[in-house]
């Protein structure tokens, strides 16, 4: 139903653009072959586009969401116009000889009023948030309007009354200008309480009611000084006119709402206006213009006067707020200054210092009394701190505009330099063809620094026991590999041997025997690569090799038999201090470990990388993944908890989890990430 209304709304359009557009054409001078009414172009042509007209005012204000009784007002008006055209061009015309008035005087009279309804009706939505500026300026718009209207209609109106004439046709032909000076009026009112900012409809409304009316009380004139002929542009600015207040509702764009802040209302609308009502006396001091002209030009310049008044004791009202809040602005602001603990300076860009406030000077023990501009930047800042700020802090803040960074004021009481963390930035000349200078607001960072110190001892600490701790446990593992080589695998070594030579005797000897022997040589053999591997176990490549490096070996050794593919990528040039390098490498061994015995996997990828100044390892691969169950550390279950013990110990941590893609990734990180050149390959 939208669709098709919508549809017929714009086949409305285009038909009423080319009628009025044929009909303006007939009234352009040269294009008529004679003078006077034409039946088809001034009666059926333009009857036909009013009554359009009518058709497409009606499809607005029935297709209208908001403001519709506004649109179906105006529907009203233009459907009246049209009706008493077609009253005109089909009855009234025809009769001998022609009335006056007419039922089509009284059509178009009624298309006046309902027009004033519709201006009436903009007027009481703007009422309620009218202030007293904009209801001086709208009655201010309406007498100067009212007072031009008169004087300028004054011959024609002065024609009539001297004319020998009945009652009614007089009230008829005085009830024209009336309707037209009121609805100049009200417009001038309602652009006023818009605040002369109509919304696009609004707007297109006024020209077509200004246009009515402007032609309306031409043609008044005209008829009066007996110069009205037919078929000129008077009928097509009548014919525009009504065009435009027909599809007015349909380019509305939004809703007139109470809500909506609107600016301050502006003079040169009251300033124009003020203008027009000189401009009438002007003209009354040559030419005769009616009192009442006179008097609403005069009342028009007396309200101008008002608002001007009123104008300047607001805004003087205003200035003084302003300056107020200022003011308390500025104390306020003081107050914060003077009252904070933080050093708050100002200086020249050559050094000279300006201001300093109390919690500033009590922070570099700076006295009182002492007279602030025979105070240099170097008096308060110690050599390194103020190379610092030559170098660093004050070219950046010239090109910047604003610095951070931290530094150390002078103890002028002969305490130790002030850690503090500095904000500097430049403040633009209060006076113009002044300097700009420097700001800077520093914080005591004392406490800060002390705090931070004892963390890095404790990191420190922490980082030697763990040296000791791995070296101890390397130390042990060393020791017990090297007990197991040199006793158990050399025992096993010596009774492979030994169970050699006797299979060689059984062999001629007892044969029946020799099933024995080979299982024995087989568990001896299984028990040797066993302690091999052990061996393997207890000692750590990670400390002689750098991390990449160790990887590899443990990935080779880890999967030389079992066939998963492997690779180390990422950042092969990340390492770690040899204490954090072991646990990397244990951990990350356990992670292939794991790998080997339960994933499954076809393709590992070991990733070297970074995260700030800690060294990330993840082990991927794309196995069965682990479950959910296997994340919580368990009774006889080792893996995973050494190794968030391990990383825990190191200052690190670990993750585990599923793939989305499948299979398993462990990632850890450990910090006290280092770099080294490395040029081993990735396999």
């Amino acid at each position: 139903m939208t669709g098709t209304g919508e549809r017929v709304t714009w086949a409305a359009y285009a038909l009423l653009g080319v009628l009025v557009a044929a009909f303006a054409v007939s009234t352009v001078p040269g294009v008529r072959q004679q003078p006077g009414f034409l039946v088809h172009v001034d009666g059926w042509l333009q009857g036909t586009a009013y009554v359009v007209c009518a058709l497409v005012a009606g499809l607005v204000a029935w297709r209208s969401r908001e403001s519709r009784r506004l649109w179906a007002l105006v529907a009203v008006a233009i459907a009246l116009r049209a009706l008493g055209f077609v009253l005109f061009l089909t009855h009234v015309r025809r009769q001998v000889p022609v009335p006056y008035p007419s039922v089509a005087d009284a059509a178009w009279l009624a298309m006046a009023v309902v027009l004033l309804l519709a201006l009436l009706l903009l007027v009481r939505w703007q009422v309620p948030r009218l202030s007293t500026t904009l209801a001086l300026d709208g009655l201010m718009a309406a007498c100067a309007t009212a007072g031009a209207a008169i004087s300028i209609l004054f011959v024609a109106l002065d024609g009539l009354l001297h004319r020998q004439m009945a009652t009614r046709v007089l009230a008829t032909n005085l009830a024209y200008p009336v309707l037209d000076t009121a609805l100049l009026v009200l417009l001038a009112g309602v652009l006023t309480a818009l605040r002369w900012r109509p919304t696009r409809s609004v707007l297109v409304l006024s020209v077509g009611v200004l246009g009515f009316a402007v032609g309306d009380a031409t043609f008044l004139y005209v008829v009066t000084t007996g110069s009205y002929h037919p078929g000129t542009w008077l009928a097509s600015l009548s014919m525009v006119s009504t065009a435009l207040m027909a599809v007015a509702g349909g380019v509305q764009n939004r809703v007139l709402r109470d809500d909506v802040e609107q600016p301050p209302p502006r003079l040169g609308v009251p300033i124009a206006f003020a203008l027009v009502s000189l401009a009438v006396l002007a003209y009354a001091s040559f030419v005769e213009v009616p009192v009442s002209g006179v008097a609403l030009s005069v009342a028009a310049l007396l309200v101008a006067m008002a608002r001007a008044v009123l104008t300047l004791v607001g805004d003087r009202a205003v200035a003084s707020a302003a300056l107020d809040l200022s003011r308390e602005e500025l104390l306020r602001f003081r107050a914060l200054v003077e009252d904070s603990q933080d050093f708050i300076g100002m200086a020249e860009l050559d050094g000279r210092i300006v201001y300093l406030n109390p919690g500033g000077r009590e922070l570099v023990g700076l006295a009182p009394d002492v007279d602030i501009g025979t105070v240099r930047i170097p008096d308060l800042l110690s050599e390194a701190a103020y190379q610092h700020f030559v170098e660093e802090v004050r070219p950046n803040v010239r090109r910047l505009g604003a610095w951070q960074s931290e530094s150390t004021l002078l103890d002028l009481r002969g305490g130790p330099p002030i850690p503090v963390a500095s904000s500097t930035f430049l403040v633009r000349p209060v006076r113009e063809g002044g300097q700009p200078v420097l700001a800077t607001v520093q914080r005591d960072i004392t406490r800060r620094v002390v705090d931070q110190q004892a963390l890095q001892h404790l990191a420190d600490a922490r980082q030697d026991l763990l040296r000791r701790l791995v070296q101890a446990q390397e130390d042990e593992r060393a020791s017990i590999a090297q007990d197991v080589h040199d006793d158990s695998v050399q025992a096993l070594a010596a009774v492979d041997l030994r169970l050699g030579l006797l299979r060689r005797q059984l062999e001629e000897r007892e044969p029946d025997l020799l099933d024995s022997v080979d299982s024995t040589l087989v568990a001896v053999t299984e028990a040797t690569r066993r302690l091999r591997t052990l061996l393997f176990d207890l000692e750590s490549p990670a400390q002689a090799a750098d991390l990449a490096t160790a990887l590899t070996e443990a990935a080779t050794y880890v999967f030389d038999e079992s066939g998963e593919r492997w690779r180390i990528t990422g950042d092969r040039t990340v390492d770690l201090p040899t204490p954090s390098r072991v646990t990397a490498y244990r951990v990350a061994k356990e992670a292939l470990v794991n790998v080997r015995r339960h994933a499954g996997a076809q393709q590992v990828e070991i990733h070297l990388g970074r995260d700030g100044e800690d060294v990330v390892v993840t082990v991927l691969d794309d196995g069965a993944g682990i479950r959910a169950e296997d994340l919580v550390d368990q009774a006889g279950h080792l893996g995973l908890a050494s190794m968030r013990d391990r990383t825990a110990i190191a200052g690190g941590r670990v993750e585990v989890s599923v793939r989305p893609e499948g299979g398993t990734r462990v990632r850890f990180w450990v910090p006290g990430g280092t770099t080294v050149p490395v040029t081993t390959s990735t396999e």
